[in-house]
């Protein structure tokens, strides 16, 4: 039977850990990684210096324009990270969360362990003047903390701000921090002349300790309005979560084991899920609808009638797919397009949150998780540590490596060696494994590609036959791997065993470990350390662009390339076979940062580059 731990440890650099059953941790990041991979890139800090004049009322933002960044046409700064992760039933998709780190992704000050102003988010410049004697002045917010991510303890907290006519900041606002809650409104009226003026700005920022992606707090739907009252009812009706893996079994799957199977159809959900927030709209007739898409070609689309929406409920809808499963195609990697959507009678005053996208993978790799770490897993005993993860392979093929998303969490591991390792079996009931191969002298040292993950590779040829087989590692000593990428919005930890003191057990935390292994062709001669002197190397220009970028790189042996362009949530929005310099059309692409990926056909490799669309 596994102990409850039931104590907090302090580890030296101030990081908190809290322990879960047995000796299985979560932990607070240390960054965050979708802003780290930009922290380079002008546009994190950019704001549009051309907005002088001030806001004309009404002022509104629930956070759905896509970007990690606020939207510059309203707010001054850009620390809080947008996204669509921390948060269990939002007020619509898209929220604004409060950390302990920079714009970049990194803490503020790394060996800090005192509470301190972490984000800020700033209002630009608004028009507040109104008649003499009007009340009608109210601002509105929902806010939750923790989420899925950290708790803010009592000590942090989260502070509302009015700036008046002498520009000093008075707070007006503020809640200590406390355990996860369900998103609450708060309604706050403003009277005071010296606030009813032109130029008038609000301001949230968070206390928190500032040497982590920790201490959480989200903010959703703001608004600022006048001829208005309490609690005004929010005329909107909303999507509150992006698509998800349209598989039954995994969120990725190598193209080739999809391929291979008997019936595609059997490892195909039967239907897109979404769900509506009719937050205070009322009675409306909508439809609902879902398609499917690649390279812009529609392979699937279907559509729902509904009568009404009831004010203030979730609305689950449900598009069935018709026996529609993803294609089989020649080549060996492939990507469609997911997107729901709902249109509606009556006037519609937020189109960013009636529609969310997926990009459904399909390259060489398996996987549960959906990309984002929202927390850390880390595994403590006294010896024979081992963690690993379960899947079911759905062909004979060789098993290349594996890769593991290694998010800091503040503790140095750079020097910590481990062991990665494969296993055919392992049967928890009789205590018993079988082990395939193990890579010694392994250091989580470092991360590459868009979304952090590190690829380790196995010198040997390892063939696996169709049906189970368990990848993970075995750590050196008993010191916790911390930072193994946990997502908290997926789960699959009953595909997951780990040993402690010669023991097989369960996993206990509901997630998914972001670990992937990897199938396929080996990259012929080339060892670990010469793939990067391999990769294709490129430059785009100008950057920023406006309209269109030219790519331009040293192909003398006319090899095919795969052209790829990302947004900033790692979804593929184009692509195309290449085989030399070009211009390329970005005229159609809304202002933001981009991943420009060049990949080798040949050499299995590829390179990534940063793109500015203005």
């Amino acid at each position: 039977m596994k102990k409850i731990l039931l104590i907090l440890v302090i580890l030296n650099s101030g990081l908190v850990i809290f322990p879960l059953s047995a000796q299985e941790q979560l932990f607070p990041l240390s960054i965050n990684n979708v802003l780290a991979t930009q922290q380079n890139s002008s546009s994190g800090i950019m704001r549009l210096s051309a907005i002088n004049d001030t806001l004309i009322l009404p002022f509104i933002d629930d956070f759905s324009r896509p970007g990690n960044y606020p939207y510059e046409g309203l707010w001054l700064d850009s620390n809080v990270y947008i996204n669509n992760n921390y948060t269990k039933r939002p007020v619509t998709i898209g929220i604004a969360t409060f950390d302990g780190l920079n714009q970049n992704g990194q803490p503020y000050h790394p060996s800090s362990t005192v509470d301190s102003i972490a984000d800020v988010l700033t209002s630009r410049p608004i028009n507040l003047i109104v008649p003499s004697g009007d009340t009608s002045v109210w601002i509105s917010f929902f806010y939750q903390p923790q989420g899925l991510g950290d708790v803010p303890e009592t000590g942090d907290s989260l502070i509302l701000q009015f700036k008046d006519t002498s520009n000093t900041w008075t707070t007006i606002w503020s809640v200590k921090g406390q355990a996860d809650t369900a998103f609450q409104r708060v309604n706050i009226r403003i009277t005071n002349a010296v606030y009813l003026f032109n130029g008038f700005q609000f301001r949230f920022y968070n206390i928190a300790t500032v040497n982590g992606n920790r201490d959480h707090w989200n903010l959703d739907y703001v608004t600022l309005l006048k001829n208005t009252i309490a609690n005004a009812p929010i005329l909107d009706n909303a999507l509150i979560r992006p698509q998800s893996s349209l598989l039954t079994e995994y969120s990725a799957m190598p193209y080739p084991h999809y391929k291979s199977l008997s019936s595609q159809l059997a490892a195909m959900k039967t239907s897109i899920e979404d769900t509506i927030y009719n937050i205070d709209y009322g009675q409306t007739s909508y439809t609902t609808a879902a398609d499917i898409s690649q390279n812009g070609t529609t392979l699937f689309s279907g559509s729902n009638f509904a009568s009404t929406l009831t004010s203030q409920v979730y609305i689950p809808f449900s598009i069935p797919m018709n026996s529609f499963a993803f294609p089989v195609q020649n080549q060996d990697t492939a990507d469609f397009l997911v997107r729901s959507y709902f249109s509606q009678n009556g006037v519609e005053t937020n189109s960013f949150n009636d529609t969310s996208y997926y990009t459904q993978h399909f390259h060489n790799y398996y996987a549960y998780d959906d990309g984002s770490a929202e927390v850390a897993y880390g595994l403590t005993g006294s010896q024979d540590v081992s963690l690993a993860v379960r899947f079911d392979v759905k062909m004979l093929d060789t098993l290349r490596g594996v890769q593991i998303y290694f998010n800091p969490t503040g503790v140095n591991i750079t020097n910590k060696l481990f062991q990665l390792t494969a296993w055919s079996n392992i049967d928890i009931a009789t205590n018993q494994s079988t082990e395939l191969f193990r890579e010694i002298n392994q250091k989580p040292d470092s991360f590459d590609g868009i979304n952090a993950f590190k690829t380790f590779l196995f010198t040997n040829t390892i063939v696996v036959n169709p049906g189970p087989v368990w990848v993970g590692f075995i750590q050196n000593e008993p010191q916790t791997l911390y930072g193994v990428g946990f997502d908290r919005n997926t789960d699959s930890h009953d595909k997951v065993a780990v040993r402690l003191a010669g023991s097989w057990l369960p996993s206990g935390v509901y997630g998914s470990l972001m670990i992937r292994p990897l199938f396929g062709k080996r990259i012929s001669g080339v060892s670990v350390e010469e793939t990067a002197a391999l990769r294709p190397e490129f430059s785009v220009s100008p950057n920023p662009a406006n309209g269109k970028f030219h790519l331009a790189f040293n192909n003398p042996a006319q090899k095919k390339f795969h052209l790829q362009l990302f947004d900033c949530l790692g979804s593929i929005i184009s692509e195309e076979k290449i085989t030399g310099s070009g211009d390329f059309d970005i005229s159609g692409f809304s202002a933001g940062i981009y991943m420009v990926r060049l990949s080798d056909e040949t050499a299995k490799t590829f390179s990534v580059r940063k793109l500015v669309i203005n």
